[in-house]
């Protein structure tokens, strides 16, 4: 076995394309996700203990020559650290480093300096990410000269489907946030933005369930313009990204890529994104960008609804210059390796 790629949650949209990348320019690739561990804590550290042996013993079968490894959490290096220093000492460990480990609670959890420091390398998932890393010495114990940027490869979703039920019941706009509800989206901020656009279809999809727990919403309280799908298949997500009249990425972090507005990207979307630091960086001028408060998010849908030829011809030249840059950065990261 070439390439082992070890991912404790259940899926990863990342780790999906970037190993077809690996499997054409390193030889097989096998992914491994594990189930998200449940929330409570004494729960979890059985469910990592299980991962932890699960993952040791599958590294001793297949006796991979590199191991990618997904972080958070930083515990998911440890069978591979242990599988280098006992069994195979030539692996290469390469840590695929989530912004979520340059901060708290991750960067100061016991273990995870010692961890990191016997990476062979660390991925960062985009430039700024990797100048806080390296300006900011956040790992104390690493070499920096192993330290690299890769963006998301971005994917091939334009498409031409038929049209989907969301579009023939409404000759409305349509505008897609795919969401999670999770607390670094501003979901209520977009929820008074509905309400400011009620000529638009806002649709949302998520776990209701988690809409009510994280942010104290009833679905039959949201404004009659938005509808939440819950979970939807992957074709359906295609479908509804590929028809929507804009994509809507939001985030409270300055250092987030997001999957969303990267498959935007490859959908050559009308897209508004948060105005952030890296969304800027890796977006340029193909996105209209929003402060994370309700009147920016409806007044900028709007612009982008305005001028989405505009955006749409901006879009696919800033694709072009992101696909370069991807070749370049995995160029500089197969040559370390």
């Amino acid at each position: 076995m070439e390439n082992i790629f070890l991912v404790w949650t259940k899926y990863q949209a990342r780790v999906e394309t970037l190993s077809e990348e690996f499997k054409r320019k390193l030889g097989d690739t096998l992914i491994v996700y594990r189930p998200n561990p449940a929330a409570h804590k004494v729960k979890k550290i059985f469910y990592y203990l299980k991962y932890f042996i699960n993952d040791l013993q599958l590294l001793v079968e297949k006796k991979p020559k590199r191991i990618f490894v997904q972080t958070p959490p930083s515990h998911s290096l440890l069978a591979p650290i242990i599988y280098k220093k006992i069994i195979n000492k030539e692996a290469l460990i390469i840590c695929d480093l989530h912004n979520a480990m340059t901060r708290e609670p991750w960067l100061k959890r016991l273990g995870t300096q010692r961890l990191l420091s016997d990476c062979d390398l660390i991925i960062c998932h985009n430039e700024v990410v990797y100048s806080n890393v390296l300006n900011n010495k956040l790992f104390k114990i690493f070499n920096y000269n192993n330290l690299v940027i890769l963006e998301d490869k971005t994917p091939k979703l334009k498409k031409n489907f038929h049209q989907d039920n969301h579009k023939k019941q409404t000759n409305e706009p349509v505008v897609f946030f795919p969401a999670s509800f999770n607390n670094d989206e501003p979901i209520n901020e977009v929820i008074k933005a509905a309400e400011l656009l009620p000529n638009y279809k806002i649709i949302m999809t998520g776990n209701s369930s988690k809409l009510k727990r994280n942010f104290n919403i009833e679905i039959e309280n949201l404004p009659s313009n938005v509808l939440i799908t819950g979970w939807i298949t992957t074709e359906e997500y295609k479908r509804t990204l590929n028809e929507c009249d804009i994509l809507l990425g939001l985030t409270i972090f300055n250092d987030i890529q997001m999957s969303v507005s990267n498959e935007g990207l490859g959908a050559e979307k009308v897209m508004v994104l948060s105005e952030t630091e890296t969304l800027r960086l890796i977006y340029k001028d193909g996105a209209q960008y929003c402060e994370n408060n309700a009147s920016s998010i409806a007044e900028n849908i709007q612009i982008a609804y305005k001028n989405s030829d505009e955006l749409k011809r901006k879009v696919s030249s800033v694709k072009i210059i992101k696909e370069d840059r991807f070749e370049n950065q995995i160029r500089i990261l197969l040559e370390k390796i």
